[in-house]
């Protein structure tokens, strides 16, 4: 499967993404498939207007997408389809990743506002996609990611083949791989078994191994993306269970809204418990 599939709302944030997945898709040899997922109607029996009809809503969104698809045209000759489905959004947007190898969205610009708002359809379907998500910032454009920050704890009980994605994707643009550890805990022993089982994973690849005591993570990796101007993080979240999610704050969440740089998710399909640092 070598398609690339894009949500969007038609904001900036998701207009910019959509760009990105094209230049990308060109690099790659890969398709784009810009998603819009619009809301069933809901009838409102005690206000006299005309209800807008199912048929009505699917017709101005392929309306509006062919307006996307016209200006993302005159970006490049990568082949883009556009689909325009009724439902929930997160919904819609989980279905159609089962046969998209990729998934790009994009994140605005954070405010005090937009940082805490709960609900967010990218980082709600950051925690749910199954296939690796590439996070694009509003005011980030495309760029072959040369050097690429992997966030990892080495004291975790990690399934190491997690990273094949990131491995693939490295291997595509002969990236560097920066692994950062940022050490909170310096009680904390580094599992060194983690380290060996890595090497043996990334022994294709250039890479290398940092570590910091920097006391907020965030500000840890932000701090070393930008020191080593990288192009590209990668992570993979946690998958709390209930009790856990109401008492944690979420680090890749934060990360998302505050990096400029894309950001992209390796979905840890083993686990259903934390056990990776982000």
């Amino acid at each position: 499967m070598n398609k690339i599939l894009v949500p969007t709302d038609f904001s900036f944030a998701a207009r910019n993404a959509a760009i990105y997945a094209v230049n990308l898709a060109k690099d790659i040899g890969a398709t784009v498939v810009l998603l819009h997922v619009y809301p069933v109607p809901v009838p409102m029996m005690d206000v006299p207007i005309v209800a807008i009809t199912p048929d009505e809503l699917q017709l101005e969104s392929e309306r509006l997408l062919k307006i996307e698809l016209d200006f993302i045209e005159q970006q490049t000759s990568v082949i883009v389809q556009i689909v325009a489905k009724m439902g929930l959004t997160v919904d819609e947007i989980l279905e159609e990743e089962k046969s998209a190898f990729m998934l790009v969205m994009g994140m605005k610009v954070a405010t005090k506002v937009s940082e805490h708002l709960i609900g967010s359809i990218t980082t709600t379907v950051l925690r749910k996609v199954k296939t690796p998500l590439l996070v694009i910032p509003e005011n980030s454009s495309y760029k072959k990611p040369e050097k690429i920050v992997f966030a990892c704890d080495y004291n975790s009980k990690t399934h190491v083949d997690t990273v094949e994605s990131l491995k693939k994707f490295s291997k595509i643009f002969d990236a560097k791989i920066y692994i950062v550890n940022i050490m909170q805990d310096k009680s904390i022993k580094i599992d060194k078994s983690l380290q060996t089982k890595l090497d043996s994973e990334l022994s294709e690849l250039s890479h290398i191994y940092y570590f910091s005591e920097k006391e907020d993570l965030v500000e840890g990796i932000i701090e070393f993306v930008n020191l080593h101007k990288a192009d590209m993080i990668a992570i993979i979240p946690h998958q709390y269970n209930l009790i856990e999610h109401l008492f944690h704050k979420s680090i890749s969440k934060k990360i998302a809204f505050h990096t400029h740089v894309p950001l992209i998710t390796l979905p840890d399909n083993h686990i259903t418990k934390s056990g990776y640092l982000l």
